[in-house]
């Protein structure tokens, strides 16, 4: 009978979620969430690519933080840092090796970003790859950016 006891105790804890790796975070992130975080990140990206400062501080919350390197920055810095930039420099992000996790109404994202400029008139392109984390949290049932902290993994290159 012990054996068994313990044959049972074993093949219930082998079954069960361990640690903050467990199936039961990837039970709660479905599909949509993924999906919808994804989309707040991109359209987040796209805004600030358009120059939007509405839709830039749309999908952030009240306390949002960004930590680019060694700089913070509010939503309401980040937005006149980007509307003050005259130069007329395009720019933009490759996403890559996204891993989101979910717990509750928290998310967490890591991932790579490649991120490339080009100056007007034929000036200089240029490049650069951060790796980044991403805080979401849901509220009223929209998945806002709460922080965002970006390294960088080498200076800025740039070549004409």
């Amino acid at each position: 009978m012990p054996r068994a006891v313990c044959l049972s105790l074993l093949a219930l804890f082998a079954c069960s979620p361990q640690g903050p790796a467990s199936t039961a975070d990837s039970a709660t992130a479905t599909a949509t969430d993924l999906t919808v975080i994804r989309a707040t990140l991109d359209g987040w990206y796209a805004a600030m690519q358009r120059a939007d400062p509405a839709a830039i501080l749309a999908p952030l919350t009240r306390e949002f933080l960004l930590l680019e390197d060694t700089l913070p920055l509010s939503g309401a810095q980040l937005v006149a840092r980007l509307m003050g930039d005259t130069s007329g420099v395009k720019w933009n992000a490759e996403f890559s090796d996204l891993r989101t996790r979910l717990r509750g109404d928290v998310a967490w994202t890591t991932l790579r970003n490649h991120e490339t400029s080009l100056a007007p008139n034929g000036g200089k392109r240029c490049q650069a790859d951060f790796l980044e984390t991403i805080v979401f949290v849901r509220d009223d049932g929209r998945w806002l950016i709460d922080r965002y902290h970006a390294a960088a993994l080498h200076p800025w290159s740039c070549a004409k």
